[in-house]
């Protein structure tokens, strides 16, 4: 998970640099700022997703329920089938639950959560297979 956030920062910072060298406006330039967004927004998520896990273990760990040192870099992304799982579960929510409702909003950001994860999980398998070929 640390490795795969780097990895998403590292690429970032290269569309910011080539982003600055290309002049605003050009097809080129909206483009990068699209991509650097969409990787922004990956992310921030993660950055939620990481403090979740963090509260999540404090409290275990103030329960008595965590005692050994698990680090971040040991925690492995969820296989694809668990997120896509979790993904039409937020999907039901989302469809059954009264529109605007807090269950609403709950589902719809779950739902982009996992969409977000799903991209970056499928896209790190991605790479793996083609690097190893």
């Amino acid at each position: 998970m640390v490795n795969q956030m780097l990895e998403l920062i590292g690429e970032m910072e290269v569309g910011e640099r080539v982003k600055e060298a290309l002049p605003l406006g050009t097809p080129e330039f909206v483009e990068r700022a699209k991509e650097v967004e969409r990787i922004a927004r990956i992310v921030f998520r993660w950055s939620q997703m990481q403090l979740e896990i963090a509260e999540q273990a404090a409290h275990r760990r103030a329960t008595g329920e965590l005692t050994d040192m698990v680090r971040l870099i040991d925690v492995v992304p969820r296989p694809l089938d668990v997120i896509l799982a979790n993904w039409r579960e937020a999907q039901v929510r989302l469809e059954t639950a009264r529109p605007g409702s807090y269950e609403a909003l709950a589902a719809a950001d779950d739902i982009e959560m996992l969409r977000e994860e799903y991209q970056v999980n499928a896209g790190l398998r991605e790479e793996r297979s083609q690097t190893a070929s």
